[in-house]
């Protein structure tokens, strides 16, 4: 039986046990795959596979904004979706491992160290994938690792000191103190939604001792406080994007969960249009094809202006719907535009695109040309797109 049969009757099969659980009132919340529009279906290469596009996120639903997103992004071009989340990646874990479902690309958007969801990458990546992130950049996600090198680079860092896991905990020694200031933030290395973080306090043993019992396998960082002021009605927090070689940039304020999309005036406006020459540097450094960084506009002249908070983030927020912190519909609906064409391209075996793409807020035609003309000096866009 090719694949392709076999996938049918797995679907097929699917539904008849979703239809008696519902029957029985105990329906099956777990997703399914979603495949293109019938006859807009495209020819693929050494064979079907089960999905052309899989993605991870532990707590979506297959009813969710955004798995309709990506259906409606990849269909066009022929593709199937194919979410994997709490309820399923156990057998997707069992499915990619025997050779059964082996996506083109993978995207994961929830992995932390130990979990079966990074089981799942790995699993993607030796089985033939193209995976999001590639398990040889965790390194790069992980802050103690990734700081002195983006430090030696140039990139704007807090002033910071790490203790590595295993390291006794210790009163910083008095240059540490005058490089760390009165007020520090204590992070661990790894980072999942500010969990372990402990900011505005004294670095002190005591304080340092408290923070990394959170969790004594990870190294730590004990950082200065960074502080930013307010760019017009905003706080001056951004995120930046590398979305495959495309770039873009939203307005970010940690503590207060606030996602909103910068436009093409406010970036001329705010000179933040540097921001994108952070996010080039960490893609070049890192070779990762998709994250974010945090930066904080701190208030001084030129990139010393600009201060890396969080600095590669390889799981972020794509869900249009999620509670207090979601980013903008129209700029995710942009993102999964962008993973679709990828998709398309890796299973035709094409190489990537020649064109990228800055997504901002409309501008006008000549503030656009401007940002165009230096993105290309900075090597980073050879096209513009702006949001509806």
């Amino acid at each position: 039986m090719s694949l392709s049969s076999a996938a049918s009757v797995r679907r097929l099969a699917d539904r008849l046990v979703r239809r008696a659980k519902q029957l029985i009132g105990r329906p099956d919340p777990s997703p399914w795959v979603l495949l293109p529009d019938k006859g807009r279906r495209a020819p693929g290469r050494g064979g079907e596979r089960y999905a052309d596009f899989m993605f991870g996120l532990d707590y979506l639903s297959n009813n969710a904004r955004l798995a309709r997103l990506f259906h409606e992004a990849m269909a066009p071009y022929g593709l199937s979706v194919l979410l994997v989340n709490d309820h399923n990646v156990e057998r997707m874990i069992r499915d990619v491992e025997g050779g059964r479902v082996v996506p083109h690309v993978y995207l994961d958007l929830c992995s932390r160290p130990g979990s079966r969801h990074e089981q799942l990458l790995n699993a993607a990546a030796k089985a033939g994938a193209h995976t999001l992130r590639n398990p040889a950049h965790e390194k790069w996600t992980l802050k103690a690792y990734a700081h002195p090198l983006l430090e030696q680079a140039g990139l704007p860092m807090p002033p910071s000191v790490i203790l590595r896991a295993g390291e006794a905990d210790r009163e910083l020694t008095a240059d540490e103190r005058r490089r760390v200031g009165d007020r520090c933030v204590i992070k661990p290395s790894f980072g999942e939604m500010a969990r372990g973080v402990v900011a505005n306090v004294k670095p002190t043993l005591e304080a340092i001792t408290a923070a990394r019992d959170y969790n004594r396998k990870f190294d730590w960082l004990v950082q200065r406080m960074m502080t930013w002021g307010r760019l017009g009605n905003r706080h001056a927090y951004v995120r930046a994007y590398n979305i495959l070689g495309h770039r873009s940039i939203l307005w970010w304020a940690n503590h207060h969960h606030s996602y909103g999309q910068v436009t093409w005036e406010e970036a001329h406006r705010y000179d933040l249009l540097p921001c994108l020459d952070v996010t080039n540097k960490l893609a070049e450094l890192s070779g990762m094809e998709f994250f974010s960084t945090e930066i904080a506009i701190t208030g001084g002249s030129g990139m010393n202006r600009f201060c890396l908070i969080d600095y590669i983030n390889d799981c972020c927020d794509l869900d249009p719907e999620a509670a207090n912190n979601h980013p903008p519909e129209g700029w995710v609906k942009w993102v999964c535009e962008r993973f679709a064409e990828f998709t398309w391209r890796k299973k035709h075996g094409l190489g990537p695109g020649e064109n990228h793409t800055v997504y901002l807020g409309p501008a006008e035609p000549g503030r656009t040309l401007a940002a165009v003309n230096g993105m290309e000096t900075a090597g980073a866009s050879a096209s513009v797109t702006s949001a509806a």
